[in-house]
């Protein structure tokens, strides 16, 4: 991970290649943003987060619809996406695919930081930026992306398997929801609720050995990024809302949050608490 908020570059060349499909003009759309190509080259690099936005608003005033991010689903399957959707396709449950989602998306894009809230009675997958509300098209692109994956991992209509899809005020993802069953609502962040007892639902295209070759390697990629790297994120994550500590801590790998704690202070000099304080 980078202390920086960033977004794949496999996302980016998605994003520069619907718009040229739409027809923009991507040179002068990179220009603008401020984007050179050597960002975009390789699968694993990463393009800053506010350089993605400005692309995002330079496509907007080039004249982009606001269905435009609703429109990028069906290019959402890039090189890094296809690995992540590989893993969480596999799974053996709802639920474990979930774990995966929330776990590795961070390797995709550290700017949304994605989370699952079970209540009795329904489960929740919340979508939040790290420290400001992303695009509406980004939001619409993976809005859709999510529920349409989610959907067909569990061989059903989304109209089925969602309660309700809560959106921002801009996004324009309502329509394509409501026309596929979705309840929709309007809340402060894109979240998705479903019943709870999805979670344990056996998925179609359940494979124990490709899951746990997945796996190893998304967990071995993952162990490359240097610890300080990750304490870096936990800075995030601190400010960007009220993740209880303990689950940073879980979420970079922490097994006891005081050994998180100790890691953080020993970094910044001031525990995380104190640091989510403003001290």
């Amino acid at each position: 991970m980078t202390s920086q908020p960033f977004i794949s570059s496999a996302f980016t060349r998605t994003i520069l290649s619907h718009a040229g499909q739409s027809g923009l003009c991507e040179e002068q759309l990179l220009e603008r943003a401020g984007i050179s190509l050597s960002l975009l080259d390789g699968q694993g690099t990463h393009v800053p987060a506010h350089l993605v936005e400005r692309l995002w608003n330079e496509c907007e005033r080039a004249g982009a619809g606001a269905s435009f991010g609703c429109e990028l689903v069906n290019g959402m399957a890039t090189t890094t996406l296809q690995g992540l959707n590989i893993l969480l396709d596999s799974a053996a449950t709802l639920r474990a695919s979930l774990e995966c989602f929330t776990e590795f998306l961070p390797r995709v894009t550290n700017y949304v930081i994605a989370e699952v809230e079970e209540t009795n009675e329904q489960a929740r997958l919340h979508l939040r930026g790290a420290d400001r509300q992303p695009h509406f098209f980004g939001l619409d692109a993976a809005t859709l992306s999510l529920v349409r994956n989610i959907a067909r991992r569990l061989g059903r209509a989304p109209g089925e398997v969602f309660a309700s899809v809560s959106l921002t005020a801009q996004q324009a993802a309502g329509q394509w929801l409501r026309g596929v069953g979705v309840d929709v609502r309007e809340g402060p962040h894109p979240c998705l609720s479903l019943p709870l007892a999805w979670l344990d639902e056996t998925l179609l295209g359940a494979n124990p050995f490709l899951h746990q070759s997945m796996l190893r390697h998304w967990q071995a990629s993952a162990a490359q990024h240097s610890r300080s790297d990750s304490l870096e994120m936990a800075r995030h994550w601190l400010t960007a809302g009220d993740q209880p500590i303990e689950r940073i801590a879980e979420r970079l790998g922490y097994r006891q949050p005081s050994n998180f704690i100790r890691a953080f202070r020993k970094q910044f000099g001031i525990t995380p608490k104190q640091f989510r304080l403003g001290l």
